[in-house]
């Protein structure tokens, strides 16, 4: 009898694991908007752990690229990873950073002492306003694959990412992101740089503007940086 039992107990227990990841899985509000131009990611406040990196992450369930970086392939601005400085920061721009634990996206500034932190150069919206200065600059009227990344009053993060068609201005992906509630928002690293990975509780969604095969034909750097999340 005991010998029968034993097997009947672990199918039971590998059901029951099976259900509740299923379960918890289903619970997920974290959710991927396919929009003509763009990946809409709607993060909820408090279903991911964020973090910084140096390369793109291998088993994370999110992560974007983010700093821009100069020509020799060193960041631009401030990039903090386990409280630990990696760059310096620069005048202006926005940040991301992780500041006891919660993910924070603010334009034009961030605390000195932080355990992630990822420092743009452009930021788009400031307390809901929209940059209009940015979007007078040359740089910013030309069509390219963009990137921006904001935060609600209420705490979620959102990403609006260019798809495959989404060569956009600057003006235009503020005025896609003003739909959205978004508080402050601050423009990643686009054009070639773009990539990123989505997951929800139904699909994951991945880009990447020039595939890695062709960075290395046409001597395009990768990313320095990346911002990532995994699901609590």
């Amino acid at each position: 009898m005991r010998k029968i039992l034993i097997p009947i107990l672990i199918l039971i227990l590998f059901v029951g694991a099976k259900s509740k990841v299923v379960y918890i899985k289903n619970r997920i509000q974290t959710s991927i908007e396919h929009h003509s131009k763009y990946n809409v990611y709607r993060i909820k406040k408090g279903e991911m752990s964020f973090g910084v990196s140096e390369k793109v992450p291998t088993d994370s369930d999110f992560y974007i690229n983010s700093n821009f970086f100069t020509s020799d392939a060193n960041p631009l601005g401030l990039v903090v990873i386990d409280g630990k400085q990696k760059s310096n920061r620069t005048k202006g721009g926005g940040y991301f950073y992780v500041k006891d634990g919660k993910p924070y996206v603010k334009s034009k500034n961030s605390p000195k002492i932080t355990e992630f932190s990822s420092q743009t150069i452009l930021w788009g919206i400031d307390n809901g306003v929209l940059n209009k200065n940015l979007i007078k600059k040359q740089h910013a009227k030309l069509k390219r694959y963009r990137t921006l990344m904001g935060q609600t009053k209420s705490g979620d993060i959102i990403i609006i990412s260019s798809n495959l068609v989404g060569l956009v201005t600057i003006s235009e992906i503020l005025d896609f992101s003003s739909k959205f509630g978004i508080v402050d928002g601050i423009l990643l690293d686009g054009g070639t740089s773009v990539d990123y990975k989505f997951t929800d509780s139904k699909s994951i969604k991945t880009f990447k503007s020039v595939p890695l095969g062709l960075k290395k034909v046409f001597n395009i750097d990768e990313p320095t940086t990346y911002i990532y999340g995994n699901f609590n």
